[in-house]
């Protein structure tokens, strides 16, 4: 991430907000890529999540959480420095007010970041991983849940783009993993699959969800898995 690095250079990241930060997994590359940061503030409306990420970051005094809903934030117009949100394009709903919110509460000299996977041009081992997402994404939907399928990275842009952001720089990445066929992985990701089995038990066409489900868990033991490419959006 040394490119990625070198453009936030001359960025002071003073206030964050993170939105829809769930346990707080994207924080570490926040501390990462991030300088000059005074206070992380992370948002979600699951409070379970955010029951994990505040134990998980209980000794760092400059990093808190809060319950809220994201299309309709509690701060005041430019109250932040930097505004991010990570992996959550894909759970917000078309008539969702956060991209429009985000800029709201972003400084008018600020910098507004956005982290999402992307289909475009899988290996083997990342397609796994976007058939396991779209499985779950299909039984969230059925249940009445939003769960859009994996973005492409110009769906991305226009998402952005729309909300009235306008892009400085783009920058995609794959996370390190040096063995895709990484044992806890795989069972991690196999157990997974069987529990959204569980959960599409009711539906009248099961028998599909069950089939897609265990040709997922066989594809595992000979492909592997790995994270999709991001695509890190730098945008004002």
């Amino acid at each position: 991430m040394d490119e990625l690095k070198k453009q936030l250079a001359t960025h002071h990241a003073g206030q964050v907000l993170e939105v829809g930060t769930g346990s707080g997994k994207f924080i570490p590359t926040l501390l990462e890529i991030l300088s000059r940061i005074e206070q992380i503030t992370g948002i979600d409306t699951d409070t379970d999540s955010l029951r994990k990420a505040a134990a998980a970051y209980a000794i760092n005094d400059k990093i808190q959480f809060k319950p809220m809903n994201a299309s309709k934030m509690e701060f005041a117009d430019q109250t932040f420095d930097t505004v991010c949100i990570s992996n959550a394009l894909h759970h917000l709903p078309p008539y969702a007010n956060v991209i429009k919110e985000m800029k709201r509460v972003v400084k008018s000299s600020g910098l507004i970041l956005i982290n999402e996977l992307v289909s475009d041009d899988p290996n083997e081992a990342q397609l796994t991983h976007i058939m396991y997402h779209h499985f779950s994404a299909d039984i969230d939907q059925r249940l009445g849940i939003y769960h859009r399928h994996t973005y492409t990275r110009q769906e991305v842009k226009d998402i952005v783009t729309c909300g009235g952001i306008s892009i400085r720089w783009t920058y995609e990445y794959n996370e390190p993993k040096q063995d895709v066929m990484a044992e806890q992985d795989i069972r991690l990701v196999s157990e997974a699959c069987k529990k959204h089995m569980e959960r599409a038990t009711a539906f009248e066409d099961y028998a599909a969800f069950a089939e897609r489900g265990n040709s997922i868990m066989e594809r595992l033991k000979t492909v592997g898995i790995q994270r999709p490419t991001q695509i890190m959006i730098l945008g004002v």
